[in-house]
């Protein structure tokens, strides 16, 4: 009865692995490997989309340090819309306030911008230093700051004392506040400056003709002859406008400004 059971039980499993051995026997005698459907298919296919889709590397932003050295230079009409008179330079309503218009246009052109934490004509109230020391003032500061990081660009804002005439364009049925760029001669380093300085007037001209009024290129004879761009091989001071432009019309060439300022770095970094 044992052998019988037995011999049963041993059918039954022949039986059951019957379907294995005829898939595997003859896999067996060719030496050929089971394919992993599923651990092989997606390599497959990574590997297709990496020949097909090229790897794009995204261009490090450009670094700007900005910086107001006569902080309280005011806007005839912006003033007057805080404080009711037209001023020249005020405390609290003045050029610094466009840090915010600037670092978001910069933004936008892939600008990271810093801003020099430093009222520089405030504290020359304090110590009871004159207007003409504004540079020497603020250089220290500005020193300090530079050797934090390396900076693509160093932006000095002012805005001139020029009328509204010379200082607005009209285009395109908008009007933009004129920019000058000053180049301080006094010291050995200044073309570096003046080459950087007459590629951003050429290309914000392109983006609007003529809202540049030009590089001026100025020795100790007609002013401060330096302008503290000793301290970088691309440190430019920019003339916003003048006494009489808007808000609208400064807003307008900010914009100008960063794309330009864009351009002439990839333009730079590409040759």
């Amino acid at each position: 009865m044992r052998k019988t059971l037995q011999k049963v039980m041993s059918f039954y499993l022949f039986l059951f692995l019957l379907p294995i051995l005829l898939i595997k026997i003859p896999i067996l005698a060719f030496g050929v490997d089971v394919p992993k459907q599923v651990e092989t298919q997606p390599v497959a296919y990574a590997a297709n989309v990496t020949k097909e889709i090229p790897v794009v590397e995204e261009s490090s932003p450009i670094n700007v340090l900005l910086l107001f050295t006569h902080s309280h230079e005011a806007y005839h009409p912006i003033v007057k819309q805080v404080i009711g008179v037209n001023a020249n330079y005020d405390p609290s309503t003045n050029i610094t306030d466009t840090s915010d218009l600037i670092t978001h246009h910069f933004q936008l052109n892939n600008a990271q911008v810093d801003l020099l934490q430093y009222d520089n004509m405030k504290e020359m109230k304090v110590t009871n230093r004159p207007f003409y020391q504004a540079y020497a003032a603020i250089r220290p500061v500005l020193q300090k700051q530079l050797n934090t990081k390396p900076y693509d660009l160093v932006l000095d804002i002012h805005r001139d004392s020029a009328k509204h005439k010379i200082t607005t364009l009209e285009s395109n049925n908008e009007s933009f506040a004129r920019i000058a760029f000053v180049v301080g001669a006094g010291h050995s380093n200044y073309k570096l400056n003046e080459a950087y300085a007459k590629a951003l007037s050429a290309e914000v001209n392109k983006i609007v003709p003529n809202i540049s009024r030009g590089v001026m290129t100025k020795t100790k004879d007609d002013g401060n002859g330096i302008y503290n761009q000793d301290l970088s091989s691309k440190s430019i001071l920019i003339e916003l406008g003048g006494i009489q432009n808007t808000q609208e019309e400064i807003n307008r060439t900010l914009a100008v400004i960063a794309k330009a300022v864009s351009v002439v770095f990839e333009n730079n970094t590409a040759t």
